[in-house]
């Protein structure tokens, strides 16, 4: 597989992307916290990773191998989608083109930043079952995993000779 360079468009867009859905996310939280229905906790950890996507993606547009490899782990976090009456998972910065499977099929489409973990005892959600993936995560891990960090062997040639 033809490895690509970090200043690639392709992993620009997945920096510009995590970036733009990290200060959403950020401006959500920091709002969830002001509401009586929000846990502060839950709030707080929702805001530090929006910080934690941001600062991976400023690492990986600079280059650090840490913010590569946290952009790759941020980014498998936003793989999997769940419903089901005990439990609902889904979370994706940026945006996301979801399809699932259960007691609906379908694809659906969003832009901005969300994260939703909810555990409902005794099965207590009306909400039908669900299981699917994020088709946008998948795309941009796979870019991700083209990236090369290290300079190329061989130098340019000149312009002109």
């Amino acid at each position: 597989m033809t490895k690509i360079r970090v200043t690639h468009w392709l992993v620009r867009a997945t920096c510009m992307s995590l970036g733009l859905g990290a200060v959403l996310g950020i401006i959500i939280g920091i709002d969830a916290l002001g509401s009586p229905t929000t846990s502060p906790v839950l709030g707080t950890i929702t805001v530090l990773i929006y910080l934690a996507i941001g600062a991976a993606a400023v690492g990986l547009w600079f280059g650090e191998e840490l913010g590569l490899r946290a952009t790759r782990l941020l980014l498998i976090a936003q793989v999997p989608i769940v419903q089901s009456t005990s439990f609902s998972y889904l979370f994706y910065t940026g945006a996301s083109f979801l399809i699932y499977v259960g007691s609906e099929f379908g694809l659906n489409g969003f832009i901005g930043s969300a994260y939703v973990l909810q555990v409902h005892p005794h099965g207590t959600s009306s909400a039908g079952y669900l299981v699917g993936v994020n088709l946008l995560a998948i795309a941009m891990l796979t870019i991700l995993s083209r990236v090369d960090l290290m300079p190329f062997s061989s130098s340019p040639p000149p312009p002109f000779k």
